[in-house]
């Protein structure tokens, strides 16, 4: 059996692969309020695999609850929704969908979000709908330095993209080989290189313990008062409250963000501030809102979904590759005690 907030083609791909498929709601209501915790324990017992969406939440308790659970397919490629260190405790497999179309359409947008700061799109419109035809100086973007953090599939493509307009590209990735960086002509650097010398920052990592609130107040005085932050990975990885106030100080000079924490922001969000309006670009978690996107994430999620429940692995696909062995325990099991 298989939990998901999806489509009516999904559903029937699952049941062409032999799942019986649980939604406790019709399809539009779970794809506009997510299923609580105590609808997904109560939901869970006879499941087999939960496919997860945008705001579902799968906690150590839920996952307690699913006496027959083996696998999590979660939709795209964040998985900070995921209690993944007690999936790995509990024998459960993890997988994403780190399909090209989510790849490329993040990083398209993250450099759109550069080159309008660059050319200063959203002051130069204000002044044009009011008629102030006045001068406004932008930034040439040859020459300037672009740092990356996070090198992976994103990262890497948002290098690729910008190798044309001739900037220098630094990276702070602890996971990723120098070879890698090298063939992207991206110099690997520490995190307090990339603060302090680049023109932009463009964040790419994952969300993790490691990261959440890897850019503080301490981060952004590193930055150059003309430099600009972009993030479109997660919301957790920047201090919102640090970033509005280094807005207001002028520490850096603006920013463009496609994820908040939490990830519909709070009324009283300081980033929000009028002040900001015209230096800082927002949008709400779109940047991978392509209509090629949307169609091949929940295809490869599903696609990953059946391959688990029939014993097979892919380790592209699979966020905890270390539980594989727990996994296929768990998996012989279940199949004996049926």
């Amino acid at each position: 059996m298989a939990v998901m907030p999806g489509r009516e083609d999904i559903v029937q791909t699952l049941e062409a692969g032999g799942c019986e498929v649980v939604l406790g709601r019709s399809l539009q209501e779970i794809a506009s309020t997510p299923y609580s915790e105590a609808e997904m324990v109560e939901e869970i017992h006879t499941v087999d695999a939960i496919m997860v969406a945008r705001g579902g939440l799968v906690t150590r308790k839920v996952m307690e609850a699913g006496d027959r659970l083996t696998t999590i397919a979660q939709l795209g490629v964040g998985v900070d929704q995921i209690d993944v260190h007690a999936a790995t405790d509990l024998g459960i497999l993890v997988t994403f969908t780190p399909v090209i179309e989510n790849t490329f359409s993040v990083a398209e947008t993250t450099l759109g979000m550069i080159l309008a700061l660059a050319k200063r799109f959203k002051l130069s419109e204000h002044n044009a709908y009011r008629r102030q035809w006045r001068s406004i100086v932008n930034m040439f973007l040859r020459g300037k330095t672009v740092g990356i953090i996070g090198l992976g599939r994103i990262g890497s493509r948002v290098a690729q993209l910008l190798k044309p307009f001739e900037v220098r590209l630094i990276a702070s990735d602890p996971y990723v080989p120098v070879e890698k960086a090298q063939a992207l002509d991206v110099e690997l650097t520490a995190l307090e290189t990339v603060l302090k010398k680049s023109d932009f920052v463009t964040i790419h990592a994952v969300e993790t313990d490691e990261t959440r609130g890897l850019i503080g107040r301490a981060e952004l005085l590193m930055m150059k008062p003309t430099a600009y932050l972009i993030n479109t990975a997660r919301g957790a990885i920047v201090d919102e409250k640090a970033l509005a106030e280094s807005l207001r100080e002028g520490q850096i000079a603006g920013a463009a963000c496609d994820v908040f924490e939490p990830e519909v922001p709070v009324a009283d969000n300081p980033l929000f501030e009028e002040a900001f309006y015209l230096k800082t670009i927002f949008t709400p978690h779109v940047a991978a809102f392509t209509p090629e996107a949307i169609q091949a994430m929940p295809t490869a999620q599903a696609a990953h979904c059946i391959k688990a429940l029939q014993g097979e692995v892919s380790l592209d696909f699979v966020v905890n590759p270390e539980v594989i062995p727990a996994w296929r325990e768990r998996m012989k099991a279940l199949q004996k005690g049926k």
